[in-house]
């Protein structure tokens, strides 16, 4: 069957703006115009020309349209939709929530999908795979008109102690815990770190909130039975925790300086 087909690139943009299609695969557009794909691929270079849109993997493309910087000063969005699910985690999440006033260079993801770095528009993107069991915690955030995936306030906190590497090591998350105190849940900081059945994680987490004058008996039963080193990265200290099972290998300096004094 031939399509004899010829649809304005305005309308084309009309159509994508209205259903704030701001991301879109070249399927998306062939079923929202009710076009072959075969079809729908003869408008993107006219779009691409325009700078209505560009591209930012193979098939998948952003809508730009008239303020292409509203969309492209949005790295959250961009990122959470190149591997879909994901959701925004470890030192971006801290960030966000104002745990941390370190502003990561790499935007930080969480996925069940394997997928390499990637760099688009001077944005630098990682997508840390983790098991599917893992992946729980987030909800949806919204700026502007854009949408995006998120940790959960205390799921980010239990993300980075599962992975501290994705969040600039131990010290930066025990400041983004005393950071984060008075404003999460215990009561769901506790369950999500239950859920991740990790004994080192809950170990580091009791020892750290333990530090900060937060009872966590609860997670006594949950820790580990032999030591664990508080610093993965690090060598062993003389300094052990008994209750935890931590080898406490930073010091106070490293570990509470950050703290006004």
């Amino acid at each position: 069957m031939e399509y004899i087909i010829n649809i304005s690139t305005n309308y084309i943009i009309k159509t994508l703006f209205d259903k704030e299609m701001y991301y879109f695969t070249v399927r998306d557009l062939a079923g929202i115009l009710n076009i072959p794909v075969k079809k729908a691929y003869t408008y993107i270079p006219k779009l691409e020309d325009k700078g209505f849109i560009m591209s930012i993997e193979k098939g998948k493309y952003l809508l730009l349209g008239f303020e292409p910087e509203r969309v492209l000063s949005n790295p959250f969005f961009i990122a959470s939709h190149i591997v879909y699910p994901s959701y925004v985690s470890y030192w971006s999440a801290l960030n966000f929530y104002g745990f941390t006033e370190q502003v990561p260079t790499v935007v930080f993801l969480a996925s069940t999908r394997k997928k390499a770095k990637v760099e688009f528009n001077g944005f630098r993107f990682k997508y840390v795979l983790v098991n599917p069991r893992k992946f729980f915690g987030y909800r949806k955030e919204r700026i502007s008109d854009f949408d995006f995936l998120i940790a959960e306030e205390e799921k980010a906190i239990i993300d980075n102690l599962d992975l501290p590497d994705n969040a600039g090591g131990i010290s930066e998350i025990a400041k983004a815990i005393y950071n984060a105190k008075d404003s999460i849940e215990p009561d769901r900081l506790f369950r999500f770190a239950i859920d991740m059945n990790n004994k080192t994680l809950c170990s580091r987490l009791g020892y750290l909130l333990e530090r900060f004058g937060i009872d966590a008996d609860v997670l006594e039963n949950y820790a580990s039975r032999e030591y664990v080193k508080l610093d993965p990265s690090g060598l062993k200290s003389r300094v052990w925790d008994k209750k935890w099972k931590v080898n406490v290998n930073l010091g106070d300096t490293e570990l509470l300086g950050w703290r006004e004094t």
